[in-house]
């Protein structure tokens, strides 16, 4: 570290207490992880930040992401799905993918069975998360206490969000939030499907940008009909085909399609080296199907 980096290490908390910033709380400080819809090209994302700091200004503040499709809740739940495992129990999730901002939709904290606290709007963005690290307690956030004063009706990411959390990382008690719910909306997504001659069918759930690789709802457990090497009779939209199934990409040539498992291990499909979603005009939501070719 440079010298400049390490005098200035005893002041900093000086610095926050002439501020008049809260106290560090006992512990390793409580990191903050944001993912939203507003992409980077103004100073939303920015104002998010600086709310949290200003109420625990001891918090690493890092992003999953700002790149959510817009508007797209089922897309936001999927991409916040895993998160709760990979960061330390604890963390503080901000989720705004929030469409219906500033109506009678509620306003949530979510308590994973880790510890680890999602804020976000009661749309369902939260619940697959929720599903998949609870036993989770959800409470309806309407203590004003852990908002902004005066909230926009169309900025709840800065005004009641960012500031809930960073409340709650700062040392908080997840308890004074609100009232305890157990009506929180639920997303229904669509399942895939073993078919009998070893194949499956499902969706396609996201494109896998900036490479063109096509995802799917279709677990790798229900691909167990199919060795690697095998050809693999595709049907996505209304185009067919025949791909590899293989471990990773350069198991084939450039420019062969293939059908792989991802890193959230689920059934995709690709071009080596190329494009398959813009080559085959691939869109989310399109069924696919899976199946020994023969």
């Amino acid at each position: 570290m440079p010298r400049l980096a390490l005098a200035l290490l005893p002041v900093l908390p000086l610095v926050a207490a002439c501020a008049g910033a809260p106290s560090p709380p006992e512990g390793a400080p409580v990191p903050v992880v944001l993912m939203t819809d507003f992409g980077l090209q103004d100073d939303a994302v920015g104002l998010l930040r600086g709310v949290v700091l200003a109420r625990s200004p001891w918090s690493p503040v890092v992003d999953l992401t700002h790149a959510v499709p817009a508007f797209d809740v089922a897309a936001g739940a999927r991409l916040l799905a895993e998160a709760p495992e990979v960061y330390p129990p604890g963390s503080v999730f901000v989720v705004v993918v929030d469409p219906g901002v500033g109506t009678r939709r509620r306003a949530l904290v979510a308590r994973l069975a880790s510890g680890t606290l999602l804020v976000g709007p009661d749309n369902g963005v939260l619940s697959l998360a929720i599903d998949r690290h609870g036993p989770a307690e959800v409470r309806a956030l309407e203590n004003t206490r852990f908002m902004r004063d005066r909230p926009s009706d169309t900025f709840h990411g800065r005004d009641v969000f960012a500031p809930a959390a960073g409340h709650l990382a700062g040392g908080a008690r997840f308890e004074d939030v609100g009232p305890e719910v157990t009506d929180w909306t639920r997303l229904t997504l669509p399942r895939a499907a073993r078919l009998a001659d070893g194949g499956a069918t499902g969706v396609v759930t996201s494109i896998d940008e900036p490479f063109g690789n096509v995802w799917t709802n279709v677990p790798a457990d229900h691909l167990e009909g199919l060795e690697p090497g095998a050809s693999v009779a595709v049907t996505v939209g209304e185009r067919r085909l025949v791909a590899t199934f293989v471990r990773t990409f350069g198991d084939v040539p450039v420019g062969q399609p293939l059908v792989y498992v991802n890193s959230r291990g689920h059934a995709a499909l690709a071009i080596n080296m190329g494009d398959f979603a813009r080559t085959h005009d691939v869109q989310p939501g399109q069924p696919v199907t899976l199946r020994p070719a023969r």
